[in-house]
């Protein structure tokens, strides 16, 4: 609800019914009628009875703004004061409340004179609820309602009285977190520094360091909805100026709350798993750096080292896999045949033990990789592991399957079942597909792997669940038909399963319809035929084509974002896998440079586009543009 809008028609009460005394007392708070209230008290009406919403006579008075009617109930009646509302809509809502969003001054002053609850008053109705679920969420507690309406005059009175700042509702939210969810995001920063000139500076700090129930403080809550107005504003309120020549500065920006090093929710982090608008963050100061720096200091060679390790073990695993232990037989017939030897002949040359030794490396990576992605599984969730581009999205799912097909080769060996074969050839196809994956530390290749997860993660799936119906149908009518032929000189059409896979084959234009010419078809087979071929391929497969030609458009702005937030969510997955011998802390603490102990800072250089003349000593003003920065550690 926009500010200064009445609550009446926030909650659009319903006229009472004029029967009783009860509802001429209601009626009288309504109309503000003072004679017929006073007459109503001295024929002692019941003050405490409930509205169609649960609400009293009180909450009439302050909805309608009639204070004269307000202070002669509380005269008469002072314990209405802080009832509230009892419905399961505006449960908790009281007469302070409600005065809050109507921004009467005079009567939140009235109420504060008179005792009312400004500490545990808590507004918990379903209309006042977060996100989906309800209308208007203002925070529960007063303070954060008038945040929220944007009154200054009355957040300020409610603070001078005492009102608290650190109270946090339902959600763990406090009237800090409220201004950083505001929709009027100058407004709301003009209140925050409104409210922190009333307070304190170390109160202020503690504040600013309480996180709701997901782990957010004001600033990460910034960053999560992509705010990118009220991000800026709390990182210039944390910088410190130490020089200034000219159009040249130094300035000192504080990490606390930025840098992932001993934060596993920060700022970085949050970004990484967050939505397009929130990506953008990235380029601003001192993230942009500090991303820049480690990044170029210590997570591209770790990468890059990673990268030739990988691409060598699977080089190893492919050797392992063509020379293994097979040997000839010779039938009773002409040719010969090929079998994989027994376990306990497999290992007997040193060409076997040079086998054995890459066949040993293989399975302790894929156990590695099994216990690496399924402890990154239980950390982030199906949703941030499997869907997010920026942290791999389909690349965990397929190294998550490689290992699994690595250990059922080591199964299957033992067992000496025929079925090793088969988990090869598919751990084979995932390793060499994973490779990909590391295309993302490179910046040619960065912009391509996630063109191909945004098509295998949107397009390539529908595609896939369309073609499988089609598929099935269709192979079931074909099959229908074939049933009534003789298909000894028809091979392809020999049951369901082949039935189907030829008619996959047809759909990708990689087979003609395998009919011999002298054999007479019947014409209800090549009317389905070329039902198919328009509905398959001409259909699906110009459909396929125009997704991903869409997504191709609609990905090609957004790309470059989405690279650089891979190389963060990359650097920050390296500064926590490696030892913090190989790399350092980035940054300047805080005792070090006469500011606060246990605070990390990053000195960025900055240059200002302006004209600065020496002789005159006028320096026009305008926002900062970063250079290449020089960071200190």
């Amino acid at each position: 609800m926009p500010p200064g809008k009445s609550i009446v028609n926030m909650h659009s009460y319903p006229d009472k019914p004029d029967k009783g005394r009860e509802n001429l007392l209601f009626k009288a708070a309504k109309e503000n009628n003072i004679d017929v209230l006073k007459r109503l008290i001295g024929e002692n009406v019941d003050p405490t009875s409930k509205g169609s919403l649960g609400e009293n006579v009180l909450h009439i008075a302050a909805l309608y703004n009639n204070q004269e009617i307000l202070v002669s109930l509380l005269d008469e009646f002072p314990f209405l004061i802080n009832k509230p509302i009892e419905c399961d809509a505006y449960k908790g809502e009281t007469v302070l409340h409600i005065a809050i969003v109507n921004q009467n001054s005079e009567m939140v002053r009235e109420l504060i004179a008179r005792k009312a609850d400004m500490k545990n008053a808590r507004a918990t109705g379903n209309f006042f609820a977060p996100r989906r679920q309800g209308q208007h969420y203002y925070g529960e507690y007063v303070t954060s309602f008038a945040a929220y309406i944007g009154n200054r005059e009355i957040l300020q009175t409610l603070v001078e009285n005492g009102a608290p700042l650190e109270a946090q509702d339902s959600q763990g939210n406090t009237v800090f977190h409220i201004l950083v969810l505001h929709q009027n995001k100058s407004m709301a920063c003009k209140l925050y520094d409104f409210l922190a000139t009333m307070i304190p500076k170390k109160q202020l700090s503690d504040l600013e360091s309480l996180t709701n129930n997901d782990g957010m403080t004001p600033l990460k809550l910034a960053a999560q909805q992509g705010n990118i107005q009220m991000f800026e504003y709390f990182i210039k309120k944390r910088r410190h100026t130490i020089l200034s020549f000219g159009p040249v500065g130094s300035t000192l920006y504080d990490l606390t709350g930025i840098d992932s090093w001993d934060d596993r929710i920060s700022v970085i982090d949050i970004i990484c798993a967050s939505n397009n608008s929130a990506r953008n963050l990235l380029e601003i100061t001192p993230l942009k750096e500090l991303i820049h720096y480690k990044w170029t200091a210590y997570g591209y060679k770790y990468f890059l080292l990673c990268t030739i390790l990988y691409i060598m073990y699977t080089i190893i695993l492919t050797l392992c896999c063509l020379y293994r232990p097979i040997m000839e037989e010779l039938p009773y017939q002409e040719g010969k045949a090929i079998i994989r030897k027994p376990l306990h002949e497999a290992y007997k040359t040193r060409k076997d033990y040079w086998r054995l030794c890459g066949e040993i490396i293989v399975v302790i990576g894929g156990i590695l990789s099994l216990v690496s992605e399924i402890l990154q599984f239980v950390r982030k969730g199906s949703k941030h592991f499997f869907g997010s581009t920026v942290t791999g999205g389909p690349f965990h799912f397929v190294m998550l399957l490689y290992a699994c097909f690595i250990i059922a080769v080591v199964i299957l060996r033992f067992v000496s079942s025929d079925g090793e074969t088969v988990m090869l050839s598919l751990a084979l196809i995932s390793a060499w597909c994973n490779v990909i994956y590391f295309g993302r530390g490179f910046r040619l290749l960065g912009p391509l792997c996630i063109m191909i997860q945004k098509m295998v993660l949107g397009d390539l799936i529908k595609f896939c669940i369309l073609l499988i119906a089609v598929l099935i149908g269709f192979a079931a009518a074909f099959d229908v038909h074939f049933q009534e032929i003789n298909t000894t000189t028809l091979p392809n059409f020999d049951g369901f399963p082949a039935t189907t896979f030829t008619l996959f084959q047809l759909m990708m234009g990689l087979d003609d319809l395998p009919l011999p010419e002298n054999i007479a078809m019947p014409k209800m087979i090549l009317f389905l035929y070329i039902v198919y071929m328009f509905f398959g391929f001409v259909l699906l497969m110009n459909l396929l084509i125009a997704l991903m030609t869409h997504t191709h458009f609609r990905v090609t702005n957004d790309r470059t974002s989405l690279w650089k937030a891979q190389v963060a969510a990359t650097t920050i997955m390296l500064e926590r896998s490696i030892p913090c011998r190989l790399w350092p802390r980035t940054g300047i603490p805080g005792e070090l440079l006469g500011l606060e102990r246990g605070r990390w800072y990053l000195r960025v250089e900055e240059r200002n586009n302006t004209s600065f003349c020496p002789l005159t000593k006028t320096q026009a003003s305008s926002e900062p543009s970063i250079t290449r920065p020089r960071i200190t550690r």
